[in-house]
């Protein structure tokens, strides 16, 4: 991306930055934008910015008011003044008889005289009186211009302000007709040093006399700089100019010039402010402890959302050096907790959560050692199991086993007895897990141990063996502990089954043509009575016979639904299965059909089935 600069000349230089570095500079604004105190900063400055422009806007009116009320005072102590002097001209006109020869002998002119050039320095008084005689000009002061009347001159006479020639002055005219003759007094007043120093002592502020100008408006480009200059910048040097209204006294136009400057006094405006008559208005105490006030609290606001911010940036910056620790692994890591309340518990429960992630990290890591040693024992486990099933004449057998859980506590296996003749065995040990595990590898141990027993040389019976195996098993693992077993011995040259059940569910026998039997138990499961006795019952295999043992956890599978597979579909199963399917292929579809119901249902119980299958 092309980047831009201008040099000292105003010449464009264009320079492309590679575009790695262009993306690393935003990654770095990007990341030092997404710093909370850096939003922070912005917010205070932001809020901060109105309030600091509504003090400015405060203290430039203030200013203002200040210098336009400085300069008011000094234009109503001159309009006191022209209110004064209007009473000149007529005691001039009372206290003498113009039409005499000598008016200004009289003797109640001479005081008259003498008060008005105290009360009024450099003011000029004089008498023009036309008769009989001519026009005569009296009382005219020494080096005093002779007063030409306008045209626009009243004849009521006039008392003001105007400017003569560059002056300004104040002026009363009064013209009289007594007797024979025509008396006009003119009273002037010129704005100069002297009346400034009086201006100064009444109104309290310095007054300064300027060479009279008319008051013009700056241009366009000089207007706003010296308007904020002049009245908006508080204690600046400039004077407040004294802006009067006078009349040309040649044209009779009204005009505005500056006579005079004053440099406002803050002290002597806010008192006059402050009093209305002769009491002291309370309303200016009361708006300057309400601003006081706003200061304070507007300070305190301040105050506050830098601590609150500062507060806040730590904590967020503390909890992200520790998600950072956390997310590398180190569950040891804690927070500081640096305030109180809602940042301090946020800090304290992230605390909680890294020691709950510590614990969980060892819990995790026992937990696959355990899984770990599961399936090293889930192997073990299977070598328990018959590796081969064994092979006998004209039948064939298979056995298949899943586990609820990594290991399980069913067991199943053949046992060889010599001359075609086989034991299977077929057992559920109470629980599940470790514990049934180890129960079950117990019991086919004492059961191998005990398989060849012989009673007076000849092989002892099946229930004197089921005896021999709960003995062994009650009481070795507790009280509540106990195993549901069917144990048969198969003759395959005499196709003769000899069995015991004790406790176990009723195996299905089908034949070719007869009903579906079920070979119910006669006896309790072993290891729960150690003097237990036990019967074992005889049938003949015929030819297409097809004996099916499990477990319990094959009728309790149960589907989506909570259904559970159960005896009749487990008959159904085995009565559709053809004839000419060996044992191996009949133990797949049974396993098969309960796997099908219970599609991805969680099964709580271990499953097994074991196949006898003798050929038609």
């Amino acid at each position: 991306m092309p980047v831009i600069f201008h040099n000292c000349e105003g010449t464009t230089i264009r320079a492309a930055l590679p575009k790695s570095s262009w993306h690393g500079m935003r990654h770095v604004l990007h990341r030092a934008w997404g710093r909370v105190r850096w939003k922070m900063v912005a917010i205070i400055t932001i809020t901060g910015t109105a309030p600091v422009l509504i003090a400015c806007l405060a203290v430039a009116a203030l200013n203002v008011v200040v210098r336009r009320e400085s300069a008011n005072v000094v234009e109503k102590q001159i309009q006191v003044l022209v209110q004064v002097s209007r009473s000149v001209a007529p005691a001039i006109l009372d206290h003498t008889d113009v039409c005499q020869e000598s008016p200004t002998n009289s003797s109640g002119l001479k005081p008259l005289l003498a008060y008005t050039d105290e009360a009024f320095p450099q003011a000029q008084s004089s008498l023009t009186v036309e008769g009989t005689s001519g026009l005569q000009v009296l009382l005219r002061g020494q080096g005093t211009p002779l007063v030409k009347h306008p045209d626009w001159l009243p004849e009521a006479g006039f008392a003001g302000l105007v400017v003569d020639r560059g002056q300004i002055e104040i002026r009363d005219v009064l013209a009289r007709q007594q007797s024979a003759c025509n008396a006009t007094v003119i009273f002037s007043l010129p704005l100069g040093s002297e009346l400034a120093k009086r201006l100064s002592s009444a109104a309290g502020m310095e007054v300064t006399a300027i060479s009279p100008r008319p008051y013009r408006v700056h241009s366009p480009s000089q207007r706003v700089f010296r308007t904020m200059q002049g009245d908006f910048i508080p204690g600046i040097s400039r004077p407040a100019a004294v802006v009067l209204t006078v009349r040309n006294w040649n044209t009779g136009v009204m005009e505005d010039w500056i006579a005079y400057s004053v440099r406002p006094s803050y002290s002597i405006t806010f008192e006059d402010v402050a009093h209305l008559g002769s009491q002291l208005a309370n309303w200016v105490w009361l708006l300057a402890a309400l601003s006081l006030t706003v200061l304070l609290l507007d300070a305190a606001g301040v105050w506050m959302s830098i601590r609150f911010g500062t507060d806040i940036a730590k904590t967020v910056d503390d909890l992200s050096s520790a998600a950072r620790q956390i997310a590398g692994g180190n569950f040891a890591w804690r927070t500081p907790v640096r305030s109180k309340g809602q940042l301090g518990d946020l800090s304290c429960n992230f605390n909680e959560m890294a020691i709950a992630l510590e614990q969980l990290q060892k819990d995790e890591a026992a937990r696959l050692r355990l899984e770990s040693e599961l399936q090293i024992a889930r192997s073990v486990q299977q070598y328990l199991y018959p590796r081969v099933a064994p092979v006998l004449c004209g039948a064939t057998v298979s056995g298949r086993t899943l586990a609820a859980r990594t290991i399980g506590g069913d067991l199943y296996d053949f046992f060889d007895l010599g001359r075609e003749r086989i034991g299977i065995i077929c057992a559920d040990v109470s629980g599940k897990g470790i514990p049934a595990a180890l129960m079950m590898a117990n019991l086919q141990a004492v059961a191998r141990a005990h398989s060849g027993d012989r009673i007076d040389g000849l092989a002892a019976p099946p229930a004197h063996f089921v005896e021999i195996l709960n003995q062994q098993l009650a009481g070795r693992f507790g009280d509540s502990r106990y195993a549901s077993l069917f144990w048969a011995e198969y003759n395959a040259q005499t196709e003769v089954l000899t069995y015991v059940n004790a406790g176990h569910p009723a195996p299905i026998l089908s034949h070719l043509t007869d009903p579906i039997e079920r070979l119910n138990s006669v006896g309790f499961p072993i290891g729960m009575f150690a003097n237990a006795r036990y019967t074992a019952t005889t049938l003949h295999m015929r030819p297409g016979s097809r004996l099916v043992i499990f477990s319990d956890g094959l009728t309790d599978a149960e589907n989506a639904a909570e259904e559970e597979f159960g005896d009749e579909r487990l008959i159904e199963c085995c009565r559709t299965i053809a004839a000419g399917i060996d044992a191996n292929g009949v133990a797949d579809r049974v396993m098969r059909a309960a796997a099908e119901w219970s599609g991805r249902t969680e099964q709580f119980d271990d499953t097994t089935v074991v196949v006898l299958d003798v050929a038609a």
